[in-house]
């Protein structure tokens, strides 16, 4: 589609041009009301002008803005009526016929309001004493200004009559609300008001006289103490704050770890785990036992490790946490795995693959059956692609079963089967059953063993697409994998279609990005690179926290099955020449693909270093 294809080509576009990008937004203010603001003064202009209320409905507003086809439109609309509940921006997006900054442009011409980019805007803190951080996280708000002795307040819906209401109650000030992005929304938020709330919190434990927590060696013991400290107000919104906080700031995972004296709270963001505070010890017990209260664990049992699982509701999506908690020698450590579906569930054209390997890989899911494999180490992204493809393929409307451990993200229109351990139900179990369910396709979290690969092989050959993960560190390897697991190399040769092995690198800053003049010469020499070449990285700025990275991209190496490879797996020949044949066909290898990535300026040199395989 165009606009899918506009969208690709945005992502993989010269760096240059994406330096470029914010100045001309800036100078297009004075020519665009509608266009976003950057400024207070750009802002409090828009405010003074004149704003008609066009009658215009969305679908209207992106056609008349050249951003969507009528034809587009008409298949937005019968997509949404099967599907009754979802909004129609929302569908447009999911489908990839906008980008979500579209919606808010049309938005704000069809509405006559502002529309703001937060993240050039870093906000007073008496403007930001104006909203209290409990309900600016709780109602994703960003007071920015008071003008006109109005408050102005940056929102995804400036329609939200009750939050509104609230807003002016809370603030004793008459609300002027203007529209922003929900990612630029959640992300000055995590900046400016994360720390805050916990802080605000903290302050109120240590003036509330009531509220006594004694060192953590010597907490009340039994069940019903414990309960009660972990029931109190404090501790509850301590807890949730740092969950919200985690949310904002698009962490994968948050810990909660304790030391000596203290317990550190630090959040893994794109991969890297970042430092956020300190809390007293006292506060460890506390904190965890509430953690065992929403996750259903034992309460009374600290010496075992325990898993759960809890779900909150937050800005209308269904967020889900996996609760791990581990006893230690300084107390007990948790780690709270945030799955969010908005994160995960992304589309295919959105993970960063080149162009040529997205081509190849619908070209392997247009297959009724077979096996694709994704591969790479914990963390890699393999749920996140999987769940991706599987997202594309649910649209032709085929009956899909999955077998997960745990099942991460909840999909509308697929059977979705989760083992169990405790009754004995594996992978393996499942997969005997869902063959007489009738499915097209079957998603198997992983092939981790041979009874397990064995079936998922045999599916393959009896008329069912296969999409399952692998552990090995690249493509090729993959294939001695299976072998090596017990499955012969000419089942294997005539089931497998392909083979994704990917790692995720880190995203440059679009909004600081600049040349990198200090490579490391050592890194050039390992990836034998001129040092004459060009690459990027980004300086800091407030949208990326001032680390230069925004966000995680995808490097993948992409095998495709062909006649010349399976003669030679069907010959048992070693790994090292089908990993040359395969490159020899056209195999980008996943080294290559990173260099390929740093070169456009989607992520430093640095990063491919550090996932290279050579």
């Amino acid at each position: 589609m165009r606009e899918t294809t506009r969208a690709v080509a945005d992502q993989h576009s010269e760096p240059s041009q994406r330096i470029a990008k914010h100045a001309r937004t800036a100078a297009s203010v004075e020519q665009n009301q509608f266009t976003e603001i950057t400024s207070i003064k750009d802002l409090e202009k828009a405010l003074w002008s004149t704003r008609p209320l066009h009658e215009l409905h969305l679908g209207e507003a992106l056609i008349q803005n050249g951003l969507l086809t009528k034809e587009s439109l008409e298949q937005a609309l019968e997509e949404q009526r099967r599907h009754p509940g979802v909004q129609l921006g929302d569908m447009l997006v999911s489908m990839g016929l906008v980008r979500k900054t579209d919606i808010y442009t049309a938005m704000a011409e069809k509405l006559g309001i502002p529309r703001v980019s937060i993240k050039h805007h870093i906000p007073q803190p008496e403007v930001m004493a104006e909203i209290s951080a409990d309900i600016a996280l709780l109602y994703t708000v960003m007071p920015l200004a008071v003008i006109n002795n109005k408050l102005v307040v940056a929102m995804e819906n400036p329609l939200d009559l009750k939050t509104i209401e609230l807003l002016q109650f809370h603030s004793n000030h008459r609300i002027e609300a203007v529209i922003a992005s929900h990612e630029e929304l959640n992300q000055a938020l995590g900046t400016y008001y994360g720390n805050l709330g916990e802080t605000q919190i903290l302050e109120e434990i240590d003036g509330d006289m009531e509220f006594e927590l004694t060192d953590a060696d010597n907490m009340p013991s039994s069940v019903s103490s414990i309960e009660h400290e972990a029931s109190k107000r404090p501790v509850v919104r301590l807890l949730n704050t740092i969950i919200l906080q985690g949310v904002l700031r698009s962490a994968s995972d948050i810990h909660i770890r304790p030391g000596k004296d203290h317990a550190d709270i630090l959040y893994r963001v794109d991969g890297v785990l970042q430092y956020s505070r300190r809390v007293k010890k006292s506060l460890l017990l506390p904190l965890i036992a509430r953690l065992k209260i929403i996750g259903n664990m034992d309460i009374a049992e600290r010496r075992r490790p325990q898993d759960g699982h809890a779900r909150i509701f937050h800005q209308r999506n269904n967020i889900d946490f996996r609760i791990s908690i581990m006893p230690s020698v300084k107390g007990e450590s948790a780690v709270i795995r945030i799955l969010d579906k908005e994160v995960g569930m992304r589309p295919l054209h959105e993970l960063g693959f080149m162009e040529k390997d997205l081509e190849r890989i619908k070209l392997l899911m247009s297959h009724n059956h077979g096996m694709i494999l994704v591969t790479g180490p914990t963390g890699s992204g393999k749920s996140t692609t999987l769940y991706s493809v599987l997202n594309e393929l649910r649209k032709k409307g085929p009956h899909i079963v999955t077998v997960e451990d745990p099942v991460e993200y909840d999909m509308d229109d697929v059977d979705q089967i989760q083992v169990s351990n405790v009754i004995d139900y594996t992978f393996a179990e499942a997969l005997r059953h869902i063959l007489r369910h009738d499915p097209d396709v079957i998603m198997v979290g992983e092939a981790r063993d041979l009874e397990t690969a064995s079936i998922a092989v045999k599916s393959a050959l009896t008329g069912h697409l296969v999409l399952t993960t692998l552990h090995t560190n690249d493509a090729p390897s993959s294939i001695t994998r299976l072998t090596e697991m017990g499955i012969e190399p000419y089942l294997v040769s005539s089931t497998v279609l392909g083979i994704l092995a990917q790692r995720l690198v880190r995203r440059v800053c679009p909004d600081c990005i600049e040349e990198d003049t200090k490579v490391d010469k050592t890194v050039l020499k390992a990836l034998k690179l001129d040092n004459k070449e060009k690459f990027y990285r980004g300086k800091g700025c407030a949208t990326c926290n001032y680390s230069g990275y925004h966000g995680r991209t995808t490097a993948v190496e992409l095998l495709v099955m062909t006649p010349e490879l399976i003669e030679l797996i069907n010959r048992g020949e070693p790994e090292e020449k089908m990993r040359a044949l395969a490159i020899k066909q056209g195999m980008q290898t996943l080294t290559d693909n990173g260099i390929e990535l740093a070169r456009r300026g989607l992520t430093t040199i640095d990063e491919v270093f550090a996932i290279r395989l050579e």
